[in-house]
Formats: structure tokens, sequence, C-alpha cells
């Protein structure tokens, strides 16, 4: 059938709703069959008008996305074509070869194969080129094509041809795809002083049973003391795997999260259902601004319980809960469908969607509309922003050198050459470069395009503009030059202030050629002054009591 006919046909069976449901409803539900109806006109006259073709399935993707964009950032329209990526997000599981992978010129190589996956297994490292799959060149390919065509159904094979970059070999592999799930807890183990540590990176199916067998193999030591749950970065995800993971260290029966929505159905009570796995050990979370939903559900609790101390900085302030709701055709829409409530009764949702800006950007809840609420222990705390810590402590800044290698890949693509050229290392935890090793790098430097800007150079611009809006720059124009002069950055001079830096990234970077994705972490706990912290918090028991207690 013709698309013309399909779209006739649809407009009349909404225009037949339309009478129906005028003849007899309230005008609230006028109102919908009457937009129901200019849509679908609009619809069909844009399918048959408009001067170039336009693929209906696309039409209809704009007006829902259109809508959804005037609501929230996580109300939205997964395609049917889409649902392999959104079942990732949900469950950290997908089919593929396991490896992460990053454009690299023309084609797109290997940046770091999962260990034990096929990939992996198949020999590929870090650096190598992926040319062609199952005879298709990936000359010119986006990193989003080659990942869709490197992911398909489990068991299912493809051919890949790749430039080794140990060897300088070009081959051919043929590997089958494998369900991949990635972890939840990237790292865990018990640091000096007895402070166990758990990296908690998603909340996906199955994040508590990673969380609580880290903690059990831990305390099965003997050693462990305290603990620090890592939720840095953290986005969130499932609500029932945070609430699981408060509950090893909760009583049971206590409401952890309540989730109220103008729907009522949609009003839910999360409570602990069994008794707690460690129910005095001393805790310290860690949190900053990328820590959101399910990550605050937890951070915020064991503070509203006073269970333990939050550090970092001020979490994202994601108080909003969806709903997955099928469509017709295995399309579906996230809906947000509610607020979440932490113990005290906060909300820690930190924008109002609902009240735009007349310019349509959304605001963060001003202070005076916030609300005082009290922890257990009677400590103060407050809605509408997020988790501020009880012990805030910033990390540190990348210095603008630091960044300016960190984009162009420059510090990866030493790690590569240092990879070629060294059979092993020494463990994460103690490797480090030398002078002479640093001094390489910096060669390596001489002959790569990077700049930056320093602050002192981006402060100096914008005086400059000030100066230039008041009409006294040619007044000051000699002593501004030779100020720019004066200020103008160094390269060989800033690579050598910001040795222990560079130096710091190299490690973790080289750590992770030899040692996959965890010899990065444990080389980055080395340099961790949040982390350090939070230890140094755990260990003064005095303190940690202390700001546990209301302020008088």
């Amino acid at each position: 059938m013709r698309i013309k006919e399909l779209m006739s046909g649809l407009a009349l069976f909404v225009g037949l709703n339309v009478v129906s449901i005028s003849a007899s409803a309230q005008s609230k539900d006028f109102e919908m069959a009457k937009n129901l109806d200019i849509f679908v006109s609009a619809f069909m006259e844009l399918q048959n008008m408009y001067v170039d073709s336009l693929r209906s399935e696309d039409l209809a993707r704009y007006a829902i996305e259109g809508m959804t964009d005037h609501l929230d950032p996580y109300t939205e329209f997964v395609p049917s074509t889409e649902q392999d990526d959104f079942d990732f997000i949900k469950t950290g599981r997908y089919a593929g070869i396991g490896s992460y992978i990053q454009k690299d010129g023309d084609y797109t190589r290997i940046s770091l194969p999962y260990k034990g996956f096929p990939a992996d297994l198949a020999g590929f490292v870090s650096g190598d080129r992926l040319l062609e799959i199952d005879g298709k060149s990936l000359k010119g390919m986006s990193v989003d094509k080659v990942s869709s065509l490197l992911k398909g159904e489990a068991g299912t094979g493809l051919k890949l041809k790749v430039h080794k970059w140990l060897t300088g070999d070009t081959v051919s592999v043929e590997l089958t795809r494998q369900n991949i799930r990635m972890p939840s807890v990237k790292y865990s183990g018990i640091l000096e002083g007895g402070v166990g540590y758990i990296l908690l990176t998603t909340f996906t199916t199955g994040s508590f049973n990673e969380f609580r067998s880290a903690l059990v193999e831990m305390r099965n030591t003997g050693n462990l003391k305290s603990l620090i749950i890592d939720l840095r970065g953290n986005g969130g995800g499932s609500l029932p795997e945070a609430v699981k993971i408060v509950n090893l260290f909760v009583p049971k029966g206590i409401a952890v999260v309540k989730a109220r929505g103008r729907i009522r159905g949609y009003d839910m009570s999360y409570t602990t259902t069994e008794d707690p796995l460690e129910p005095d050990l001393p805790l310290a979370v860690l949190v900053n601004g990328a820590s959101a939903s399910a990550s605050e559900i937890v951070s915020g609790t064991i503070q509203d319980l006073d269970r333990g101390l939050v550090v970092g900085t001020l979490t994202f302030g994601k108080g909003l809960v969806q709903a997955v709701r099928p469509l017709v055709y295995d399309a579906q829409l996230k809906i947000t469908a509610a607020k979440y409530y932490i113990p005290s009764g906060r909300c820690v949702q930190a924008h109002n969607f609902s009240h735009r800006n007349s310019d349509g950007s959304v605001s963060f809840i001003p202070d005076s509309l916030k609300k005082e609420f009290k922890t257990k222990n009677g400590r103060s705390v407050f809605d509408g922003g997020g988790i501020t810590p009880d012990l805030t402590c910033e990390a540190e800044d990348y210095s603008p050198v630091a960044v300016s290698l960190l984009r162009r890949n420059l510090i990866f693509d030493y790690a590569l050459q240092y990879f070629k050229k060294t059979l092993k290392i020494s463990s994460p935890e103690v490797f480090d470069l030398n002078d002479r090793e640093y001094q390489a790098f910096v060669d390596f430097l001489s002959t790569k395009d990077y700049d930056y800007e320093s602050l002192s150079e981006r402060m100096l611009k914008q005086f400059v503009s000030i100066v230039k809006q008041e009409k006294y720059d040619e007044e000051v124009k000699e002593e501004l030059e030779r100020l720019s002069e004066k200020l103008k950055h160094d390269k060989s001079k800033d690579l050598r202030l910001a040795k222990d830096e560079l130096k710091a990234l190299l490690r973790e970077e080289i750590a992770e050629r030899y040692f996959y994705e965890s010899g990065r972490i444990r080389a980055m706990l080395r340099r961790d002054n949040q982390l350090t912290t939070a230890q140094k918090l755990l260990s003064d028991s005095e303190r940690y009591s202390g700001l546990l207690s209301p302020k008088k």
C-alpha cells in the first residue's frame, strides 16, 4: 500500500475517534482528540507536499522528540532500533567482542580490550587498528557505526582485518560475538590501615551481588576496619539494587526511598528487607557532581540515617524516577513518573523543569525555596540541590598542559610506544617513570601538535575585552602587549612544572596497557586526594563521631 493511502487511512481512523470522543467526553478529552487530529493533518501535509521526500518514521520520531525535549532530559523516546543500547544501560550487557574503541585518523582502533573476552582472547591490544569488518572497509566510518557493526547476536561470527600495533603486521582474524556484561564493581580491596575500598560505577542488574561479594571477600581477610564506597561519576540506575546495597549497612524494615507521582499507581516505597551484613562498620561515601540518582539515594540515605559520612563535592541533584512504557512496534517511552524522597523526607532534585527561564533554560532551585530537614541524629540537611557532603573536599584540577595532552590522546599515544618497547612493568602500586623516561616523553612531545591557554592568559584575554569595551585599549596598548608577552606560556617550562602530575597520568595510562582497567584504577589510587581525605577521616574516630553529631 502506498504511503499516501496509509496516511489517509490513519487520518480517517483518528478522525472517527475524534467524533466519538468529542461527542461524549469532557473538555479535556476533546482537546486531546482535537490536537491529535491537527497533528495527523500536519503529518499528512508534510509527507505529501514537502519539497524533498520524507521518511514517515523520521517525521514521527522528530515529533515525539519535540514533545519530550520540552519536558526533562530523562523523558525520552526509544525506537526499536535503539533497544540494544537501552538494554545495555539497564543491565550492563550486550553482545560483541568486548573492547573500548576510539577514533584513530581515518580509522578506529582498540583503546582497551576487556580481560577474558573475545578481543582479548584473540590477542588484540591497545593500538590495534581495525581496517575491515566482514570485508567492509572502515575507513572514514564513525566510532558509533563501527561499534554497531561489532555488536550482534551472541554466537554469531565476524571477520576482522586488523593492523597489529606491536608487530606492524596486517592480519585477518575470525571472532565469535559473546555476551558481554560490564561489571559494576570496577575495583575493590583493602587499603592501608584496614580501610576497605569499593569502586561502584553503576547500578545495573547484579550490582548488589557484585558489591556484596566484594564486601564479603574483604571481611573474610579479618583486616577490614572501615569502608569507603566510591560513587564518584556513578550516574545511577536501578533503585532496587541501590536499596539492597544500603541494606548491607542499615537494619531491616527501614524505608530507604519513597517515590511519589501524579498517578497513584507509581507511588512506591522501598524498604530494607534483610538483617544488615555490617551494621556497625564505619563508612565514608565518596561523591562528586556526576554522582546522580541511585548514587544519591545510597549516599543520602547513609547521611540521613547518620550511618556514615559523605565526602567529596555536591552531587548532581536528580530526584526523578522514570517508568518505561511499551509502545507499538517494539518502541518504548521512558517517562519521568515520580519524584523520590529519602529517609529525612527530602527530595534532592536540583532543577525545576516545569518552570523554565524566558530563554528556555532551566535554573537550579534557589536557596530561598529549599527546606530544612533533620537526620536521625538531628543534623540539618536540605532538599532541592543534591547531596551536600559532610566533609567537602575538591578534586585536584588538571593543569592546562595536561588537559591539552589528554584531549589530543598524546599521553595515550606515548603509553602505546612504551608498551611496544617494554616487555613488562612492576605492579601499578609501585610502578613509576624515572627522569630519563620522563625526558623521553618530553622529547616525544617535541614533534607533536598541541597547544593550550594558561589561566593567566585566559584572565588577561578577559581583561583586554573589558578594556576595549570601556574604550581604554589605545591608552594601555603597550602595557598590555608587554604583559601578554611576559605571560605567554612556555611549553618546556610548563612540562617541568607539571612533571609530577604528568608522570602520574603516564603511570595510569601505562599501567592500563599491562593490567587492563584495574591497573589504571590501582595506579590512580596513589594520587587521589579525596580518597586520602576519606581514609584519614575513618582513621580518626573522634572526628568521625563528631561530624555525625548535630552542631550545638
